[in-house]
C-alpha cells in the first residue's frame, strides 16, 4: 500500500514542467491549458513513474555561464565547418565511431555530457554505457592526424565544464584524480571503428 501511495504522491517540478510543456505544444497560456497539463503532468507520474534524481552539488554561476559560452562557440565553429563540407567542391568524408571515457561516477553527468555532445553539429552519440562509463560518438569528419585525440579532448573538457557547472568540490577532485591517471590516447585500428 505505500508503494502505491507513494506513486499517488504529485511531484510539482515534474508536474509543472510537463504542464508547461503542454501549453508550449498548444500554443496557450490559458488557464485551461495550464490545468490541462497539469493534470496530464500528474497522470505521465503516476503511469510511467521514474526513480527520483539527486543532484549532490548545485548549480554555480560562473561554471553556469562558461559551459554555455563554450557550447555556443562550439556550435559556431562546428557548423561553420558543416557548411564548409556541404559546400566544397571536392569532399572526402572519414567518418567513424569514437569511444571517449567518462570520469565522473554520476549517471545525470553523464547524461548532460551526452547531451551537450549530441548539440554540436556533425556528432551523435550512438551508445552510452554506465560500467565503465563511455560514450561512443558518430563523428562525421575524423580528417586529420590528431582528430580522434581532438574527439576525446572534447568530451573531457565537456564533462570538466559540467562538474565545474553542478558538481561537489569533492566531485570535481575526483575528476581530475581519475584524469591525471589518464592513459595515453591509443590510436590503434581496434581503439575506433571508420567508415571506408
Amino acid at each position: 500500500m505505500t508503494n502505491a501511495r507513494a506513486r499517488m504522491r504529485l511531484r510539482p517540478a515534474a508536474v509543472l514542467s510537463m504542464a508547461v510543456v503542454w501549453m508550449l505544444l498548444w500554443g496557450s497560456p490559458s488557464p485551461v491549458a495550464f490545468l490541462g497539463g497539469v493534470l496530464l503532468g500528474w497522470l505521465i507520474t503516476i503511469v510511467f513513474p521514474l526513480p527520483p534524481i539527486h543532484l549532490s552539488g548545485r548549480p554555480h554561476l560562473v561554471g553556469c555561464i562558461v559551459l554555455l559560452g563554450h557550447l555556443l562557440r562550439d556550435l559556431v565553429v562546428s557548423s561553420a565547418r558543416i557548411i564548409r563540407l556541404t559546400w566544397g567542391r571536392e569532399v572526402h568524408l572519414r567518418s567513424g565511431i569514437v569511444r571517449t571515457e567518462l570520469f565522473s561516477d554520476n549517471d545525470l553527468y553523464q547524461v548532460q555530457v551526452a547531451e551537450l555532445t549530441s548539440l554540436i553539429p556533425g556528432t551523435v552519440v550512438v551508445e552510452i554505457v554506465r560500467s565503465p562509463r563511455r560514450l561512443y560518438l558518430h563523428v562525421l569528419d575524423l580528417e586529420g592526424e590528431h582528430a580522434i585525440a581532438g574527439v576525446r579532448h572534447q568530451v573531457l573538457e565537456t564533462e570538466r565544464r559540467v562538474l565545474r557547472a553542478f558538481g561537489t568540490k569533492q566531485e570535481q577532485d575526483a575528476f581530475e584524480t581519475a584524469c591525471v591517471k589518464l592513459p595515453p590516447t591509443a590510436t590503434r585500428r581496434d581503439e575506433w571503428e571508420v567508415e571506408e
